[in-house]
């Protein structure tokens, strides 16, 4: 009798083996609870775009959103000349006193955006969009651009971001 208790013994504690062998091992995390209204925090993902120039972002449109692209670029650097021109959120972003400009290209038309754009005076209905601050031009050809008033539409950017500060700050 005694040599049916080994292997069933020794049964078990292969049959044990198999069963660790096959689960991975756990462990144990702690999940504290949500405060309630609390928003969950999430990892934030690498751009590839990060350490991009605006001049190696724009490498990649063509045609007539290449040419739309350094027609804007030289209307903001003739109006505002001590604006700088940095990638943020993916995109070209001009800043005075914080951003107030912006540039995104889409399958067919680019954006050119401002971030107070809903404060700004805009008679010939120009500006589109329906949030609570920013408006951007819609341009489906670099043609386009001779018709609309970016020149105003800068200055009183810019002029903004002087009289009330970086539109991205909390007040």
């Amino acid at each position: 009798m005694a040599t049916k208790k080994k292997k069933t013994v020794a049964k078990k504690k292969s049959a044990a083996k198999k069963s660790a062998a096959r689960k991975p091992a756990s462990k144990k995390t702690t999940v504290k609870p949500m405060k309630a209204g609390a928003a969950r925090r999430t990892t934030a993902k690498v751009s590839p775009l990060k350490g991009t120039s605006v001049d190696d972002w724009a490498k990649k449109l063509t045609g007539w959103q290449a040419d739309a692209l350094k027609i804007i670029r030289a209307l903001v650097t003739r109006h505002a000349p001590d604006a700088t021109l940095v990638m943020k959120w993916g995109q070209p972003v001009w800043e005075k006193n914080g951003p107030f400009a912006w540039l995104r290209p889409a399958a067919k038309h680019v954006s050119f955006g401002f971030w107070r754009g809903s404060e700004m005076n805009d008679p010939g209905g120009h500006l589109e969009g329906d949030g609570t601050s920013m408006r951007h031009l819609k341009v489906t050809n670099a043609d386009e651009l001779a018709e609309l008033p970016i020149e105003a539409f800068v200055k009183e950017a810019v002029a903004l971001n002087g009289s009330k500060g970086d539109p991205t700050k909390r007040s």
